[in-house]
């Protein structure tokens, strides 16, 4: 485990989350919208399970305190702030330019019951889908291989198994079980696309797994809840596309930068 960390953190994340969606998968019920079950939600702490397990198990105490304290880092370069409250100011944009029919739907979550209120569906979800993936996918796996990759390379190298994580969801959660092979596609690039989003927001705002996982959820509200399908959902995923092309361009630019030439004095 320690020579393969990257590998066994995938072996338990799969393990964990698919022990919990391939019941729901062979069964007849499907997940909906602001009902509490069947819920993919357990399933979602599998990458954030797999990151503390094996982090405890090949740097001990210290290496969990490091977890802990990315997972908790609010104090962030004020530039890092404001970058990701621009994405999120903008994506809020969209919805109210959309003119949402029922602002209501806005917090109906997939297994989540309607009853749970707003707020408390706000604050599980981030701490369930949005720390419970990014825990794991960024705060474990690209904190690893940024190491030795570039950022594209690393996001890219992120997307494959992260996409891969989620086959169970397409037999048991409404929306994706309606997935045409276009659509399919379409989330794919759009992942992929999240996952360099993503990425980029995590290296430079010093590593803060908190930051992405606020900004996981509050995209998640601004383009898969019941209230933001259709044009909104499209022009959010389209504007993160549009982003990580950038980050993708920046970055081989900057690959491509021959390194400054140090003289002698």
């Amino acid at each position: 485990m320690a020579a393969h960390p990257i590998a066994a953190y995938l072996v338990i994340a799969f393990a964990l989350t698919w022990a919990a969606w391939i019941p729901l998968a062979l069964g007849t019920q499907t997940a909906e919208p602001g009902v509490g079950w069947p819920s993919h939600m357990p399933g979602l702490l599998g990458p954030a399970l797999a990151a503390v397990i094996v982090t405890w198990l090949i740097e001990g105490r210290a290496g969990l305190t490091d977890l802990w304290g990315r997972m908790t880092a609010w104090r962030i370069a004020w530039w890092w702030l404001a970058v990701a409250g621009i994405l999120l100011a903008g994506a809020i944009g969209v919805v109210v330019a959309g003119g949402v029919a029922d602002p209501s739907a806005l917090t109906l979550y997939n297994g989540i019951g309607a009853g749970v209120g707003p707020l408390a569906t706000v604050l599980i979800v981030l701490v369930v889908n949005g720390i419970g993936e990014e825990a794991g996918w960024r705060g474990f796996m690209a904190d690893r291989l940024l190491k030795r990759h570039s950022l594209t390379a690393t996001a890219l190298l992120v997307a494959l198994p992260w996409a891969a994580w989620h086959a169970p969801v397409f037999f048991f959660i409404g929306s994706f079980e309606n997935y045409s092979l276009g659509t399919l596609m379409g989330w794919l690039i759009g992942l992929t696309a999240g996952s360099v989003l993503l990425t980029w927001l995590y290296r430079g705002s010093g590593r803060s797994i908190l930051l992405i996982a606020a900004w996981h959820t509050a995209f998640n509200f601004t383009s898969g809840t019941p209230a933001t399908t259709g044009p909104v959902a499209a022009i959010t995923s389209t504007a993160v596309m549009v982003a990580a092309v950038a980050i993708v361009i920046a970055d081989r630019r900057k690959a491509r930068r021959p390194p400054a030439v140090e003289f002698a004095t």
